[in-house]
C-alpha cells in the first residue's frame, strides 16, 4: 500500500485528482493480499493513463512539494525512480528466500 499511497499523492501534486476511494487511512485500513493487488494495479493504471495524455507544457509546470519547488516532469521522474527502488528491493528479497519471479518463469 506505500506504493499506492505514494503514486496517488504523486499524481495529485501533478494536478490529478485521485479517484474515489483513495485516502490517508486506507494504508493502514486495506490489509488482504487480494486488495492490495487491486489497488496496486490501479495507482499503476492512473499513473499510466495520465502519463499518456501529458505535454510538453504540463511537464515543465511548476509544482510545490515536500517543501520545494518542483517541475511536474521531476514528480513523474520521482515516481519511477521510486516504483523501480522497491521493484529491486522485491528481486533482491525473492533471491535470498529462493523464490523466483513470475517474470523468470519459462
Amino acid at each position: 500500500m506505500h506504493l499506492v499511497m505514494a503514486n496517488f499523492y504523486m499524481l495529485d501534486l501533478a494536478g490529478q485528482k485521485a479517484p474515489a476511494g483513495v485516502n490517508r487511512d486506507m494504508g493502514k485500513k486495506v490489509t488482504s493480499k487480494a486488495e492490495v493487488i487491486e489497488w496496486l494495479k490501479r495507482s499503476l493504471e492512473a499513473v499510466k493513463k495520465a502519463h499518456s495524455t501529458i505535454t510538453a507544457a504540463d511537464l515543465a509546470r511548476r509544482v510545490h512539494a515536500d517543501g520545494t519547488g518542483t517541475t511536474v516532469g521531476n514528480v513523474y521522474l520521482r515516481m519511477i525512480v521510486h516504483n523501480n527502488e522497491h521493484m529491486g528491493q522485491l528481486v533482491a528479497y525473492a533471491r535470498m528466500t529462493g523464490v523466483v519471479p513470475p517474470w523468470s518463469k519459462n
